[in-house]
């Protein structure tokens, strides 16, 4: 597969105004004993997509202790278990924040949900620090056509993981992908930065994809995979978040705190393994202070500040990506 991404400088974006799915994902959880196969599917489709499989005691948790975060801020009635939009405004950069903090992680770490992940990566997993909450009211502004793997190079053998903690059906939204676009490497227009948005002709509009999503369900998005999450027009919260699990014995991203930076290196103390130098170059994919944003490298040292918490992705003691890290 090649993952050279496309350079056409006057091409229209693709909008999720653009994207009208017609096509049904498929379960597959008759594959889920069958390693060898579920992989065949998901390398042959871009995703997996796995039905009430998640630990239904840890769903409820995770679904509460979101509903008090929007229950904190007015944007849903006290006691409400529905997530019914007061219709009061909702802040629109929580996705990382940490209100949220400690919450994905208790749910992908329930030993039978570690057990599901084990056997959707062939070995024993652990979860990549990095985690984006989405609590998206009636008429949100969603985010951009995107391929996860554009965004984090060097991450090797991970899987995207995104978790409804309601039913979503296709009035509330949830994710479309383009089915078996996988294949055909990266999209993104390098012509555009900082977003580098993918053009609209890039994709055939026959391969969106989308079903009627239920909390328990767990969608695997292959990192090559477009994707979209679609227009809430209920009138309820669309909950849930999106993380990666990768192996947990050799882990491609770890989470460090930043010790010193020079114009060509970054010092960093990973968790439990101590310091560790890296080199920097220009081939870096650096967005130490936006998740969305990729920064020149030339503005690297000045950016990068002692004590920011970020993702380190390394090939020996080069870094191949630089991130804010999102632990929650």
């Amino acid at each position: 597969m090649s993952a050279q991404a496309l350079s056409i400088p006057n091409a229209p974006d693709l909008e999720i105004s653009d994207i009208h799915p017609l096509r049904e994902l498929e379960s597959v959880n008759h594959l889920l004993d069958d390693h060898a196969a579920l992989m065949r599917f998901y390398d042959e489709n871009g995703y997996i997509l796995l039905r009430n499989v998640l630990s239904p005691a840890s769903i409820a948790r995770a679904r509460q202790e979101m509903f008090a975060v929007l229950e904190r801020h007015g944007a849903i009635a006290p006691g409400d278990t529905q997530g019914v939009w007061t219709g009061k405004p909702f802040p629109g950069d929580m996705e990382e924040s940490a209100e949220f903090s400690g919450i994905s992680k208790r749910l992908v770490e329930d030993p039978a949900n570690l057990k599901l992940m084990e056997k959707i990566l062939g070995e024993p997993a652990c979860m990549v620090p990095n985690v984006q909450y989405r609590a998206y009211a009636p008429g949100s502004a969603f985010g951009r056509v995107h391929q996860d793997g554009f965004y984090s190079p060097g991450i090797q053998d991970y899987k995207p993981v995104w978790i409804t903690l309601t039913d979503c059906d296709r009035k509330m939204g949830g994710l479309a992908l383009a089915v078996g676009q996988n294949k055909r490497g990266y999209f993104h227009n390098l012509a555009k930065p900082p977003t580098f948005s993918i053009p609209r002709d890039a994709i055939p509009a026959d391969s969106w994809a989308t079903t009627d999503y239920r909390a328990g369900d767990a969608l695997i998005v292959h990192p090559y995979t477009p994707h979209t999450g679609m227009p809430n027009g209920s009138n309820r919260f669309r909950v849930s978040f999106d993380t990666r699990v990768q192996s947990a014995k050799n882990p491609s991203a770890v989470a460090a705190t930043v010790k010193s930076v020079t114009p060509n290196s970054i010092t960093v103390q990973i968790d439990e393994r101590g310091e560790k130098t890296f080199n920097v170059d220009k081939e870096c994919f650096i967005r130490v202070r936006s998740p969305g944003v990729r920064e020149k490298f030339e503005d690297f040292a000045n950016i990068t500040k002692p004590g920011m918490r970020l993702i380190v992705v390394s090939e020996g003691n080069r870094a191949v990506m630089l991130r804010k890290a999102a632990e929650g």
